[in-house]
């Protein structure tokens, strides 16, 4: 079967993406940073032993750092999760913090895929909304020609989070695309660009205070944050299960090749995941009361049509959000006997 490289493996998106790949047949190789990472995603996932392998890349950007994976492992396609992480308080300057492994990231995967990849067929990129908007100019329409209108002065200058990660996830896209079109590689390269990403964690877990940034947003609706529904902070989602899909889906369909999409879409509100969580039994007397918060609207202009091309049909609110609650309980109750 098909090899696949999964970079970031001990990450929420990858963790579901692995899930899904290994379910299908193909051999992974997971990247990590150090050995214990991997020692932990075996320890969560023994039904994984001998289909899935790990390569410990310490520094993404460093260049030629991918050089050995390519050369060693006869890769058919990639899948490049990792990422910066906006909710990292270690995290904080934006060059060298979100800019430099961001773009290097990306632009030295690619390198070593063109150079030693022979049987590459395909790279699919997780991107993000956040390089076409930080969520402060939904009255624009958004298709996938649309980007983020902050530059790399701006986030200079902010040196704030949220903003160096919107920018950093822009240039690495646009470095991606550049190398795309001054390199031309034999392989494709999808880039998919997905809002708040929700679902049940599968990936290791040694803290409910950080589980990842999206599901820690969500659990605050049920761990006594709030008394009352607090605001949304992005008005769409997509169910990492569906992501995860359409990542898979992505590699071998040819209309998606050297595109990037916007995938998902589906309608999100703090007051809708919770009307989802009242269906949750375990969760009857733990939901904050119902806020009066006026719904956010988003125009995706163009993601019916890539859920189309990709044959994507998301599913509800109450498998997701049931479902992540569930998952995110039984943590509770592992944790508390650790």
């Amino acid at each position: 079967m098909s090899k696949v490289l999964v970079t970031g493996a001990n990450g929420f998106v990858a963790a579901t993406i692995i899930d899904q790949l290994i379910a299908k047949g193909y051999v992974v190789t997971g990247s990590i940073r150090t050995p214990a990472k991997g020692s932990q995603i075996l320890a969560l996932h023994p039904e994984y032993a001998g289909k899935l392998d790990f390569v410990v890349v310490s520094d993404y950007a460093k260049p030629g750092t991918w050089d050995d994976t390519f050369r060693e492992k006869d890769f058919e396609f990639v899948v490049h999760t990792a990422a910066p992480l906006l909710d990292d308080p270690g995290n904080r300057d934006f060059e060298r913090d979100f800019l430099g492994p961001s773009v290097g990231g990306a632009t030295e995967l690619l390198k070593s895929a063109k150079k030693y990849g022979k049987s590459v067929k395909a790279v699919v990129v997780t991107g993000s909304i956040n390089a076409m908007t930080t969520g402060q100019d939904l009255e624009r329409v958004f298709s996938s020609s649309e980007w983020l209108p902050l530059t790399i002065d701006d986030a200079i200058k902010a040196q704030h989070p949220y903003i160096s990660y919107c920018v950093a996830k822009a240039e690495s896209e646009k470095a991606i695309w550049k190398f795309v079109d001054e390199e031309k590689p034999d392989f494709s390269v999808t880039v998919l660009l997905p809002a708040l990403i929700f679902g049940p964690p599968l990936q290791p877990v040694t803290s409910l205070k950080r589980i990842n940034y999206s599901n820690d947003v969500f659990y605050g609706l049920f761990n006594g944050s709030n008394e009352v529904v607090p605001g949304t902070s992005f008005p769409s989602y997509i169910d990492v299960r569906d992501l995860a899909i359409a990542h898979i889906k992505s590699l071998t369909t040819p209309a998606v090749a050297n595109q990037r999409l916007i995938v998902g879409g589906k309608k999100y509100s703090s007051q809708i995941a919770v009307d989802a969580l009242k269906t949750v039994n375990e969760l009857e007397g733990r939901l904050p009361r119902d806020g009066d918060e006026v719904e956010k609207e988003v125009n995706f202009g163009d993601v019916e049509e890539w859920n189309g091309k990709l044959g994507l049909v998301p599913r509800s609110e109450v498998e997701t959000f049931g479902d992540a609650a569930r998952r995110i309980l039984e943590l509770e109750e592992l944790l508390k006997e650790a």
